[in-house]
């Protein structure tokens, strides 16, 4: 016996190109707006649409990478003192070698 979840049921048509509309009181209650993305799964033959989370992505240039990387710098001495608060082990120091 399948278990059916309540809710409405809506009749909707395919566009020849292959498009559906959702009923608007739906979109409204889910808070779809354009440009909302769903994920759509086949399960038994049937269609079922998740609204999915989107997180926005920025793209740096070298200038802005630049600008981020300065305001993150941490004298040597606060370094040293988070590692000892965190338990993290020093870096390994390259030794030089003679040539």
């Amino acid at each position: 016996m399948a278990v059916r979840t309540p809710g409405t049921t809506a009749t909707l048509v395919v566009s020849p190109r292959g498009q559906i509309t959702l009923p608007k009181p739906l979109r409204a209650r889910l808070r779809l707006v354009p440009g909302s993305v769903l994920l759509l799964r086949e399960e038994a033959g049937q269609i079922v649409l998740h609204p999915a989370a989107v997180t926005p992505v920025s793209l740096y240039g070298d200038e802005e990478i630049e600008r981020l990387l300065g305001a993150d710098r941490v004298a040597p001495r606060e370094r040293a003192v988070l590692r000892r608060r965190w338990g993290l082990k020093a870096p390994m120091r390259r030794r030089r070698t003679r040539g």
